[in-house]
């Protein structure tokens, strides 16, 4: 088990639940009513659920202060006072049981029975509230009678011992505990040599959270037992919220649950009937078949979901699913898992549908691939995403991401970090989906990277950092501009950081970049851009500078708050930077940010306020050094080109106000300041932030853009906002406006949650995307009730899905309309 564990095959597994399976062999099922439910109906209301259910319930149980419901990060400090007291009492309870449990009661007789060599000897110590005997051989114990034999221990109100045969007679009460399988019910007979017996008006607790009651259950053997006329689940209490029903059962411990007549329960009303179920209780991984999936989906009928999980040994294991939908519609897939060592493992899911609209298999291959087990210590990642067709996840994806996605790419690269030397080599494969059923395909084939981070140069001040890579590219961006070239960019640069004192610091950067290209792009005969086969060195210098100060700071003491310092400073911050004109920049094929390098040469200066806040420490503790966090900052800042060529504002000089012609003749105005940009931030705890942003056109006297995004949190409740607004910087006039807003919110604490996700078109009046996400955990069971809404472009899709997953059995229903 600490294996699986260790190899992370055990728990992870999505479909195969908390590592419990329902195995249903489906000899055949049908809807049934209040006849048709058979033996395992009768008695479920006759059983005594309080008293066996209790007795059922693990022996480490015990009733204490109930402690706060919530975790202990969350907790306030009377709060997590009041769990740890809980914490004590609960570990001062155990010991006072345990203590109560190995000392006789006042009164009480002791005794210790010995066995005959010819029944493998031995002897039963306990004590009881009096002891006689009928004959020679058989002992009657009588009054709070407890047993103990090697690892069982037997409880009841009376007990009469064969010594000679070595049985066991018990009735009222009766609490049979075999490590941590306990059975309890009104009688037992039980043989102390074979461990074998049968109690009735039965309870059974097996570790983990295995229920079962019968009206009468037999040990068969050291880990077997048959059920007669019982109860199975997860779940307790005296009602429990899902249970099957069972007409006979055999079931082995660390083996598998074979149950005749089951019917399931939802409280006290009948769900359905399996005539015949096999149900593993393995704590390990078990092979076998999955619990079926039920469920309906406007589009493709009534679904049944099948799975078969095979274990292919400790580190490797498989699923293979066969979906059946009444409108035609088969599904086929397989998932398989590996990790055979501590650095390697990965997972591919394939899955392939056979749609009888389009009269096609269409399919989806998701594959991931992660290693530590490289040379030199070197790391290995694989990703591929590949489908048939992009309809493909808008018509049968469940995610939510995953319906709305635009783009899928499929990578794999190997890296190395050896001191400031790095090493990277990727291989990817990219594919951007556009209006009308076009696309842009970007493929490295592959690329070879290597970093210089900052390296000291001996005892000068400066410092070395170099960028290079080599590239075979493919692009695919219409009939013409599709072909494959190679490319070499390398950029060395130097570095002078300047510290002239702690408010005032310098940073200078210059280098140079060159780029070779061996095909490069341009107009063709019928004027439309096309790969030429003609190549290009591309070359040019760049430099940057960076000051930040002077800076002005003041600390606040405060008396009282949950902070007990605050620091101001302002920050006045300068950067500059510097590419001299790149020739034939237009004969570049753009594939990614080396070659959509600008020529430019732009200042920009910044006015920073930030407020430090340092947390007040707790009573009895001393003030720790550092642990200040930034709690607001404002930042206004305008960047100033000068090169003449390329203003940072510019528009038609009839918008301006009052209409007025700056003399270019052209009828257009610029200037070489650019928009004035104010940023703020809020960040007053880990579950309350707050971003906006204004973009003030100086030129045009306008507002180009605003954006407010944040969160707030309370407890496990928290409320989220994005919303983005742009206008023409001429005109004024709005370009777009739309909204995000999403919300969780605990409807009842830790059981009832409710959650929604809303994109709002203000400039439309247009709903785009609504979800809303209903999700209930209970102590045995949970489901969750999903409506979604979304608009593509005319087409309105519309979804409701209800799930209902078990414990120890995994999601069990699924309906979609």
């Amino acid at each position: 088990m600490d294996d699986m564990k260790r190899i992370g095959l055990g728990d992870s597994h999505p479909s195969v639940g908390a590592r419990r399976w329902l195995s249903a062999l489906l000899v055949g099922a049908a809807l049934t009513g209040p006849s048709a439910w058979g033996q395992g109906a009768e008695g479920l209301d006759e059983v005594p659920a309080t008293s066996s259910q209790a007795a059922a319930t693990s022996p480490a149980e015990a009733p204490t202060v109930q402690p706060p419901d919530k975790p202990v990060d969350e907790m306030t400090p009377e709060e997590l006072q009041a769990f740890q007291q809980w914490r004590r009492q609960q570990l001062e309870l155990r010991q006072k049981e345990q203590a109560e449990k190995d000392t006789p009661p006042p009164g009480s007789v002791t005794f210790d029975l010995p066995f005959p060599e010819a029944k493998g000897g031995g002897s039963a110590q306990g004590w009881a509230g009096g002891i006689q005997y009928q004959q020679d051989d058989i002992a009657v114990l009588t009054d709070g009678v407890v047993i103990r034999y090697q690892e069982i221990e037997i409880k009841a109100g009376r007990l009469e011992v064969d010594l000679t045969e070595k049985l066991l007679s018990a009735f009222g009460n009766v609490v049979l505990d075999q490590g941590p399988r306990r059975l309890a019910g009104s009688t037992l007979t039980f043989d102390l040599e074979t461990k074998t017996g049968t109690i009735t008006d039965a309870s059974a607790y097996l570790d983990p959270d295995f229920y079962f009651s019968g009206a009468e259950v037999r040990k068969t053997g050291e880990n077997t037992y048959h059920v007669e006329d019982g109860i199975f689940t997860s779940c307790a209490g005296d009602v429990p919220a899902w249970s099957f029903t069972l007409g006979r059962a055999d079931i082995e411990v660390d083996g598998y649950a074979r149950v005749r007549h089951a019917g399931m329960r939802v409280k006290k009303a009948p769900v359905f009937y399996l005539p015949y179920i096999v149900w593993p209780v393995k704590p390990e991984r078990t092979s076998g078949f999955l619990v079926p999936n039920v469920g309906y989906s406007d589009r493709r009928g009534a679904y049944l979901g099948l799975a078969y999980y095979k274990v292919l040994g400790q580190s490797y294991d498989t699923t293979f699913h066969l979906d059946l939908y009444s409108k035609e519609y088969i599904g086929v897939g397989n998932e398989f898992r590996y990790q055979p060592t501590e650095g390697t493992k990965g997972k591919w899911q394939i899955y392939a549908i056979d749609d009888p609209v389009d009269n096609e298999w269409r399919w989806k291959l998701d594959l991931d691939h992660q290693t530590t087990d490289l040379p030199f210590g070197m790391r290995g990642v694989l990703t591929v995403r590949e489908f048939s067709d992009f309809e493909f996840f808008r018509d049968f994806e469940r995610s939510v991401d995953r319906n709305t996605i635009r783009s899928l790419e499929s990578r794999g690269f190997i890296t190395g970090n050896w001191g400031p030397h790095s090493l990277n080599i990727l291989l990817n494969n990219r594919e951007t989906f556009l209006s009308g059923g076009r696309s842009v395909v970007l493929q490295r084939l592959p690329e070879i990277e290597y970093e210089l981070r900052p390296t000291k140069l001996g005892n000068l001040p400066l410092f070395l950092k170099v960028q290079s890579s080599l590239n075979y590219l493919s692009m695919d961006r219409s009939e013409t501009l599709d072909g494959r070239y190679g490319r070499a960019d390398l950029a060395p640069q130097l570095i002078l950081p300047v510290k002239l004192a702690p408010w005032l610091s310098m940073s200078f950067a210059a280098g140079y970049r060159s780029t070779w290209y061996s095909d490069t792009v341009g107009p063709n005969a019928d004027n439309v851009e096309a790969f030429t086969g003609e190549s290009l060195n591309r070359g040019f210098s760049f430099a940057s500078a960076s000051f930040v100060g002077p800076s002005f700071s003041r600390i606040y003491d405060k008396t009282s708050g949950r902070y007990s310092k605050l620091k101001h400073v302002i920050e006045p911050r300068w950067d500059y930077s510097f590419v001299e004109d790149i020739d034939d920049g237009n004969r570049i094929p753009l594939f990614d940010e080396i070659d959509r390098i600008n020529s430019n040469n732009v200042g920009r200066f910044a006015l920073v306020n930030r407020l430090l806040a340092k947390p007040r420490p707790k009573e009895g503790e001393q003030e720790a050094a550092g642990g200040a966090r930034e709690i607001l900052s404002w930042e206004l800042s305008r960047a100033y080109s000068f090169d003449d060529a390329r203003p940072l504002q510019s528009g038609r000089f009839e918008n301006l106000p009052g209409g007025v012609d700056d003399g270019m003749g052209d009828g257009t105005v610029e200037r070489q300041a650019g928009p004035v940009s104010s940023l703020l931030r809020f960040n007053p705890s880990n579950q309350t932030n707050l971003t906006a942003r204004v973009d003030y056109d100086t030129l045009f006297g306008q507002i180009t853009s605003t954006s407010l995004s944040g969160s707030v949190g309370l407890g496990r409740n928290s409320l989220g906002l994005s919303w983005r607004t742009n206008w023409d910087n001429e005109t004024g006039e709005k370009r777009s406006d739309q909204a995000r807003i999403g919300a969780s919110l605990d409807l009842v604490p830790r059981r009832l949650n409710l959650k929604t996700d809303l994109v709002y078109d203000i400039e439309k009046s247009l709903l785009q995307q609504q979800r809303y996400l209903l999700n209930y955990l209970g102590q045995c069971a949970s489901f969750t009730l999903e409506w979604r809404e979304s608009e593509f472009g005319t087409e309105v899709e519309r979804d409701l899905r209800f799930s209902l997953t078990l414990k120890n059995v995994g999601t069990f229903l699924d309906l979609t309309n």
